[in-house]
Formats: C-alpha cells, sequence, structure tokens
C-alpha cells in the first residue's frame, strides 16, 4: 500500500488525491486532513507547528489551506490560532507563543510592530508582492478626491468604515483626513466581515459610503468600486508606495521544524487568481468548516499545490541552508511600482 500511496504522490503531490486512493485500499480515510491530537497522529516527527492567523479573509484562507497541507502532506503537526488584529499577530510570534504569520504587510502598513519586534523576528519569504490600499467608494458615488469628503458630511453622517479597533489601517484614515485638513470626522471601528456588510447593505441600497479598502480582497471582483484620488498607495504618505506581504517567523524557527516544511512555507507565495479562489471559496462556504473548505480548495486545484510542494522538495534537497529575507526585504519599492 505505501508503494501505491507513493505512486500516487508523484502523479500529484495533492494530498487530496492520495486520501482518496488510499481509502479505497484500507477505506479508513474519510476525507482530507485530521482532528485528531498530536499523540494519536502516527508518524509525527515534528513539533506542533502554531500558525496565528488575523479575521483578514485573504490571509485566514491562507492559513487553513497551509496548515492542511503541512498536515496531510509534509506530516507536520499544526496548532493555528485566529488573533483580533495584527499587532497582537506579530507579538504572538515575537513572544514564542506562537511560530509563524503569513500576512505581514511591509513596510508601510505594520512598519510599528515590525519595528518594534524585529530583533525577534525573520522575514522567512514573501506571501504575495505589490499590494494597494486606499479609501475607497462605490463606482456610483461622484465622489472622486479624498480632497473633496468634506462635502459628504452630512450624507456620511460623519463617518468613514475601518476594521478592527487600533488597526493601522484605521489610522490611515485619520492621516488622510488630515493630510487634506478636514474635520467632522471618524474612522468607525468593526470587524472586517461587519465593514464589508455594511457596504454591501449600502450598495444594495445606492446610499453613500466610504470605507478602508486594499487589495488583495474579495471585494473588488464582488462590487463596482473605485479608490479616491489622493487617498491611496502612491498619493498618500498614510499609504506610501506599493508594498509585499510577508511571512515571518520567530528566529528559531528555520532551525526548530523539517527542512520541507520551512521551505513550504518559504516558497509559498499566492498570484491574484490563486489567492481570489482561495478567497471566494471561504466567503462561500455557508456552514462548512474553514478547514473543510481549505480541503475543497485543495481538491479543486491539486496543480498549484503539487508546484508548492515541488518547490518545496527541491528547496529540501539542496545542501544550502534555508535563510531569511534581509529585514528589510521589500521587492515592489524596488521595483519602482
Amino acid at each position: 500500500m505505501r508503494q501505491f500511496v507513493a505512486s500516487i504522490r508523484s502523479l500529484s503531490r495533492s494530498y487530496c488525491v492520495v486520501a482518496v486512493a488510499a481509502s479505497v485500499l484500507a477505506l479508513g480515510v474519510a476525507g482530507c486532513g485530521s482532528d485528531a491530537p498530536d499523540g494519536d497522529r502516527e508518524g509525527a516527527s515534528s513539533p506542533t507547528l502554531k500558525m496565528v492567523t488575523v479575521n483578514w479573509i485573504e490571509g485566514l484562507a491562507m492559513s487553513y489551506m497551509q496548515a492542511q497541507v503541512l498536515e496531510d502532506s509534509l506530516n507536520v503537526p499544526v496548532d493555528l490560532k485566529e488573533a483580533q488584529g495584527g499587532g497582537i499577530a506579530f507579538s504572538s510570534v515575537a513572544e514564542g507563543d506562537r511560530d509563524f504569520f503569513n500576512e505581514a504587510w511591509l513596510p508601510t502598513t505594520h512598519q510599528n510592530s515590525w519595528g518594534d519586534l524585529q530583533d525577534q523576528l525573520q522575514k522567512l519569504g514573501y506571501t504575495y508582492r505589490g499590494t494597494s490600499g486606499g479609501l475607497v467608494v462605490p463606482a456610483y458615488m461622484d465622489l472622486r478626491s479624498a480632497a473633496n469628503i468634506d462635502e459628504y458630511r452630512e450624507a456620511l453622517d460623519g463617518q468613514i468604515h475601518g476594521i478592527e479597533a487600533g488597526s493601522p489601517t484605521n489610522e490611515n484614515i485619520r492621516q488622510v483626513l488630515a493630510q487634506h485638513d478636514i474635520e467632522g470626522f471618524s474612522a468607525v471601528a468593526a470587524s472586517g466581515p461587519a465593514t464589508w456588510q455594511r457596504l454591501r447593505s449600502a450598495i444594495e441600497e445606492q446610499e453613500p459610503i466610504i470605507v478602508a479598502g486594499w487589495k488583495p480582497h474579495w471585494k473588488w471582483s464582488e462590487f463596482d468600486l473605485r479608490y479616491l484620488q489622493g487617498g491611496q498607495t502612491n498619493q498618500s504618505p498614510a499609504y506610501g508606495p506599493p508594498e509585499d506581504i510577508f511571512t515571518i517567523v520567530d528566529n528559531e524557527f528555520i532551525d526548530e521544524f523539517p527542512k520541507e516544511a520551512v521551505c513550504f512555507l518559504q516558497e509559498f507565495e499566492v498570484n491574484d487568481q490563486q489567492v481570489g479562489s482561495l478567497m471566494n471559496t471561504f466567503r462561500t462556504r455557508g456552514d462548512m468548516s474553514k478547514s473543510g473548505a481549505a480541503e475543497q480548495w485543495i481538491r479543486n486545484h491539486p496543480g498549484h499545490v503539487s508546484a508548492w510542494l515541488d518547490q518545496a522538495e527541491a528547496c529540501a534537497a539542496s545542501d544550502e541552508a534555508v535563510t531569511p529575507l534581509p529585514d528589510d526585504a521589500t521587492h515592489s519599492r524596488d521595483q519602482g511600482a
């Protein structure tokens, strides 16, 4: 049976294919992944990898999918927790409570957390290159420039909708307002899902609304939106030039975990199509669990998973040690994007 499973894995690195093949023979596999405690995992030779994610759908979807691949294809037990905000995620890795966070937006969005804690952290690799952010409005609004937000104070009830309290995204809203000498507005803190529901409701009623927005995010494919001029990446000091999303780890991470697992997380990088399909799977999962949504995406995209695992295998087979990126690494700024 092991030879058969190995041959299937060589045809497709997606664990879901392997699980289906193994279940036909053994009648003992009921799907991808495992909810068994660490002590019940046969052959688990790695310490538990403690991941942290935040309730931002792009990172949430990537994290659950990565956890599934680590457990099912690389035999690394994973403990995944959700934190309330990027600052908490940074500090949990720096303090050793968590090992890994895959959504550090640098060098602008999370500059304070990175600046305070970078001696305890490393950039393992890129997760996504070339982000943008800014103040976003539905396309039906006449408002086109952040400099004219004041004209809509009454219609907007003095509110611009941000995300969770303490987020640098909310501070960016305040900086844009100060940049244009606009008073009488507040950045309304709420969870990401609550903000997107408020956006949806406003659009359904064709009401005016301004929200904090960024790419990558599913809302751009769901709604007809635009950034406000003077209140977005490359046009406002609050947002700076385009930045990148990094995977950050603690200083012991590379030596603590199996090389192929470290290589997988270092080589893992998504493009727009990949992260878009991941977000869509999670956003439309209904009553399905997050782990179940991750399993579904893996089943439906074996080629993507195989490519990441092939890269990890090649990296692990190399005689060269895995090394983190330099602390000041940046792709998008170097490209003058």
